[in-house]
C-alpha cells in the first residue's frame, strides 16, 4: 500500500480537495491510501505551512508521498518540485513551503508536465493538474528522475524561507514567537539547544531553572501544563522540542496580546 498525504490551504467547503483525491485515485496504485493532514492552513501563508510540514511529515513511515499545496504564485514562473527527504517523497511548489525539510533532502527535480503526460494546466489549480498527477506517478513506482529535470545537478538553488535564528544576548538568548496554535500557545524558535547552552548540565532532561520573558512578563519553565493554577502563564518545552508560552486552560496569546514576531528572552533564574 502506498500512503499519500495531503496538506493544503483549500478548506473543505469547496470541491478542490475532492478533485485532488479523484486524480490520485484515478492515476495511482491500486492499493493507494490518501490521508488528509490539514486543509485549514491560513490561506496563502507559506511560512505557517512550512512550519506545519516540518513538524508533521518526518514522523511518517518510509515511502510516504506528501502533496503540499499552499501556492499563492500558482500559474507564475515559480517551479514545481518533487523532492526526496530522507526516505519520504514530497511534491509541492518551489516557494519555500518545503524548505524546512531541505536539510534532509537528497534529490530534487523540477516537474515536467510533458514527462507526466499533461497536455494542459489550468492557471489556478496546479494542485489538481500537476502535483496530484506527480504524486500518482510516484505511487505507481515512477522514479523521481522520471518526473523532470534533476535540480541536484546544476539546477538553480531551491527557494528557502528566512526564519530568525535564536541569538545569544548577555546571559541568555533572544528568540521570537513563530506560531500561535489553536489553544493560544505561543510557539517560539528557541529549542533544547539553547537550554543546553545555558545549563550547568547540558545532558540533563529537566528544563527547570529557566524562564521566558515576553512583553515584560516572565514565566518559569515547568514540566507540564498542570503544574500551575488555572489561567496562569507558564513556559514549557513542547512536543516539537520548541519552547512555548502557554496558559493552563486558557490562551497565552489572549493573556499577553502577543503576536508572531514578538521577541522572547530565555534566561536562567
Amino acid at each position: 500500500m502506498r500512503l499519500v498525504t495531503l496538506t493544503t490551504d483549500f478548506g473543505t467547503r469547496d470541491p478542490y480537495v475532492a478533485q485532488l483525491k479523484a486524480v490520485l485515485y484515478a492515476g495511482g496504485a491500486g492499493s493507494l491510501q490518501v490521508l488528509d493532514l490539514s486543509h485549514e492552513l491560513p490561506a496563502q501563508d507559506v511560512r505557517e505551512a512550512a512550519l506545519f510540514v516540518a513538524a508533521a511529515l518526518p514522523r511518517f513511515p518510509a515511502g510516504t508521498i506528501h502533496v503540499v499545496v499552499v501556492d499563492p504564485d500558482v500559474g507564475s514562473a515559480r517551479r514545481a518540485l518533487a523532492v526526496r527527504c530522507g526516505e519520504q517523497l514530497c511534491v509541492g511548489p518551489d516557494n519555500g513551503v518545503l524548505s524546512l525539510l531541505f536539510d534532509r533532502t537528497t534529490q530534487a527535480v523540477e516537474l515536467d508536465p510533458v514527462r507526466l503526460g499533461i497536455s494542459q494546466l489550468s492557471a489556478t489549480f496546479h494542485g489538481r493538474d500537476l502535483f496530484a498527477p506527480a504524486a500518482a506517478a510516484l505511487a505507481r513506482g515512477t522514479a523521481l528522475e522520471g518526473l523532470g529535470q534533476n535540480l541536484a545537478r546544476g539546477g538553480a538553488a531551491l527557494v528557502r524561507l528566512e526564519f530568525a535564528v535564536p541569538a545569544p544576548e548577555g546571559t541568555g538568548f533572544i528568540g521570537e514567537v513563530i506560531h500561535v496554535d489553536r489553544f493560544g500557545n505561543l510557539i517560539t524558535n528557541l529549542q533544547r539547544a539553547q537550554l543546553a547552552a545555558l545549563s550547568d548540565n547540558p545532558t540533563a532532561e529537566s528544563a527547570r531553572g529557566f524562564a521566558l520573558t515576553l512583553r515584560g512578563r516572565s514565566s518559569r519553565l515547568v514540566g507540564h501544563y498542570a503544574e500551575v493554577p488555572v489561567g496562569c502563564l507558564m513556559a514549557v518545552v513542547g512536543s516539537s522540542d520548541r519552547l512555548e508560552l502557554a496558559a493552563r486552560n486558557a490562551s497565552a496569546a489572549e493573556l499577553t496580546g502577543a503576536r508572531i514576531g514578538d521577541r522572547v528572552r530565555l534566561e536562567r533564574v
